[in-house]
């Protein structure tokens, strides 16, 4: 993460990498800019590498609307238009929007976002703290906020633990249908 002041606003840049080895090597980066005191997402910049082949893609959130970047020389949707009836956040960035949630018991938020380039449009997805649960971390267990969202998909319940003390999430579990299960960890 970090921060910087353009127009004499504050912005915050968020940086992702993700490595796979799986069945073949690729490599996504990330770089998305928000308002620094709202989350509210600005540019968002993806290139993923696989199998020798680069895809750039660059999104510009507005209040209204996302569109292609047309300053990203490389970027594959210049002419990208999608239309927001209310300012959306963006969904690649979900898990730090969430763990900015004030959760508690019984908390829940509607959220619209947005999946950069993706065929559905900007959507509103509810998510709720369902209880409490203590999972093992590299000190003992840790008291977490456990909390669902089905992403509009009944019967695809996907469930987070938040630990209590920082918010930051520690474990996610989201069903892909025939019995799959992606899960995410948070590595100490």
């Amino acid at each position: 993460m970090r921060f910087s002041t353009e127009d004499g606003q504050k912005r915050m840049q968020i940086r992702q990498r993700y490595d796979t080895a799986a069945s073949a090597a690729s490599l996504k980066t990330v770089s998305s800019w928000f308002d620094a005191g709202t989350l509210r997402p600005r540019t968002h910049e993806r290139v993923a590498e696989k199998d020798g082949k680069r895809v750039v893609e660059g999104f510009v959130f507005a209040p209204d609307k996302i569109t292609g970047m047309q300053g990203l020389a490389e970027s594959i949707n210049k002419d990208l238009v999608v239309d927001s009836p209310e300012p959306t956040f963006n969904f690649e960035t979900d898990i730090e929007t969430l763990q900015a949630l004030p959760l508690a018991d019984g908390y829940e938020a509607r959220i619209n976002f947005y999946h950069p380039g993706g065929q559905q449009g900007p959507a509103r997805y509810l998510f709720k703290v369902t209880g409490s649960a203590s999972i093992p971390g590299p000190g003992g267990m840790i008291d977490c906020w456990v909390v669902t969202t089905d992403y509009n998909r009944p019967g695809y319940v996907s469930t987070f633990w938040f630990a209590k003390g920082s918010q930051l999430m520690l474990r996610q579990d989201s069903p892909l249908g025939e019995g799959k299960v992606v899960v995410k960890t948070l590595i100490d």
